[in-house]
C-alpha cells in the first residue's frame, strides 16, 4: 500500500502563491532546513504540502494535457474559499459546475496550475 507523503509546488512567484495557498485554508509557514532555501510548507489532513521558489520555471502544461498535473482540495464552503481567491487575482478557469460528488470550482495558481476546489453536497440534484 503506498500514501501520498507530500506535494512540492515550484514557483516563480513565491509571495502570491503562498498567499493563493494560504486562501484556500492551507496552514503554510515559512520554512528552512538549513540549506538556504527558504519556502513556505503545511501539514494538510497527514500530507506535507511546501511551496519552493524556482526562478526561471518554465510555464504548466495547459489543465488536463499530457504531462499536466493539477491537485484537488475538499472545502467547508465553496463560495467563501472561491471569493477568498479571487481577492489574490486567481483567474477562474471552469466555472461553477454540479458533479457526482457535490460542485466544485476550477481556478488558476499564480504559476498556472490548475487547482480545483470541491464541495461535497453542495448542489443535490432537483427532485
Amino acid at each position: 500500500m503506498s500514501e501520498v507523503a507530500s506535494i512540492v509546488l515550484l514557483s516563480d512567484h513565491l509571495d502570491e502563491t503562498v498567499a493563493f495557498y494560504r486562501s484556500l485554508g492551507v496552514p503554510l509557514e515559512e520554512e528552512d532546513h538549513g540549506g538556504g532555501v527558504m519556502h513556505a510548507a503545511g501539514e494538510l489532513n497527514g500530507l506535507h504540502l511546501a511551496v519552493l521558489a524556482c526562478r526561471g520555471a518554465s510555464p504548466s502544461p495547459t489543465w488536463r494535457s499530457g504531462g499536466s498535473t493539477f491537485v484537488g482540495f475538499w472545502v467547508q464552503s465553496l463560495e467563501e474559499v472561491v471569493a477568498a481567491l479571487q481577492v489574490t487575482g486567481a483567474e477562474v478557469l471552469a466555472g461553477h459546475e454540479r458533479r457526482e460528488w457535490g460542485c466544485r470550482v476550477v481556478l488558476l495558481d499564480p504559476d498556472g496550475r490548475a487547482v480545483e476546489i470541491n464541495q461535497r453536497d453542495h448542489c443535490p440534484v432537483p427532485a
